[in-house]
């Protein structure tokens, strides 16, 4: 019988309270609470075998991309023929960022892969991190097609299950987490026939040696200073915009305009996301494209961000970045 894969990352669910009763990473305690509470449920799975590995050991909100290169060394080296799938524990605050990440460079390993989080330790009671998990085994268990996902409970009661790559971030003051596509889990039968598998495989976990670790986010607002902004050593800037797919053009010599320039005479390639060259409505959507912004549409945030990375991590520059950014790899688009 093959078994699953059980990477810890740390996070919440892998946490214990300090001597000051503050929370900190205890991934080695994680491991044994949580197959030991799992092994005690009425799952029909509950006697699957499970391998484990711990590459990190930490809050989620300390993952840095030298972390991230870590987790898919360790993705690297997993011979999936071994295993029915893989669940990686991991925190809730930058959750939406690695889903996005693996979404984009898991499909040449063709198997189920599912994030699984909490917004509290597992020996809490209400805690969501047993039930999170046990949905994750047992959808494995039962056939759920290769993809990367997150599997997560609601403050509704119910658990859903996200693809990676629509996963947004959770909203402050709150402990939910929404895609648009998300599945409500019900039946876990019927989750696994509802669930879709990677489209295309590529073999980007292999083409990427290093992550690339001058990838910005600029989130635009009121006052935005782009003067303070030092794009030096920068390979790329992820510019989000408002709702309408706008940004500030008209700011006295300091606005998205003449940022876009300063880019561009430095070779910095700026992604304008999401933000579609045939459908915007605005006169200053207009003026921001006819500065050499690179568009992208039809993205999460998070997932512009990861596939930001990944193409500058390959080298790729102007119109490859372009082409790269607006290539739809494996049904990460959001529309």
């Amino acid at each position: 019988m093959k078994k699953i894969l059980l990477i810890l990352t740390g996070g919440t669910i892998c946490s214990s309270e300090n001597s000051d009763g503050r929370r900190e990473s205890d991934a080695k305690s994680a491991e044994l609470k949580i197959i030991n509470n799992f092994r005690q449920s009425d799952s029909p799975f509950n006697s699957v075998q499970f391998e484990t590995r711990m590459p990190l050991d930490i809050l989620s909100e300390n993952m840095t991309i030298d972390r991230w290169d870590i987790l898919l060394d360790e993705l690297r080296a997993t011979e999936s023929e071994k295993y029915n799938g893989i669940i990686i524990l991991h925190g809730t605050d930058t959750l939406a960022y690695t889903a996005s990440l693996l979404s984009l460079v898991m499909s040449e390993k063709n198997l189920p892969v599912c994030l699984v989080s909490s917004h509290s330790p597992i020996d809490t009671k209400g805690t969501n991190a047993n039930i999170n998990f046990r949905t994750a085994v047992e959808l494995i268990m039962n056939g759920l097609k290769p993809n990367v996902y997150a599997v997560y409970e609601n403050s509704d009661g119910k658990t859903y299950l996200h693809y990676g790559a629509h996963l947004l971030q959770c909203g402050n003051y709150s402990n939910d987490f929404f895609s648009k596509d998300m599945i409500a889990v019900e039946n876990i039968e019927e989750a696994c026939k509802e669930s879709i598998a990677f489209e295309t495989h590529n073999n980007l976990l292999n083409e990427i040696q290093k992550l690339d670790k001058n990838v910005l986010i600029i989130n635009p607002y009121v006052g935005l200073d782009y003067n303070s902004i030092n794009t030096e050593n920068v390979s790329a800037v992820v510019h989000t915009t408002y709702h309408s797919q706008t940004v500030c053009v008209d700011g006295d010599n300091n606005s998205f305009a003449e940022f876009a320039k300063k880019c561009k005479k430095e070779g910095v390639s700026l992604i304008l996301t999401p933000c579609s060259k045939s459908s915007f409505s605005y006169e200053t959507t207009a003026t921001a494209l006819k500065n050499g912004a690179i568009t992208v549409d039809g993205l999460t945030n998070e997932t512009a961000y990861a596939k930001a990375v990944i193409g500058c991590s390959l080298s790729l520059k102007e119109n490859g970045l372009y082409e790269f950014l607006n290539t739809d790899i494996n049904s990460e688009s959001v529309y």
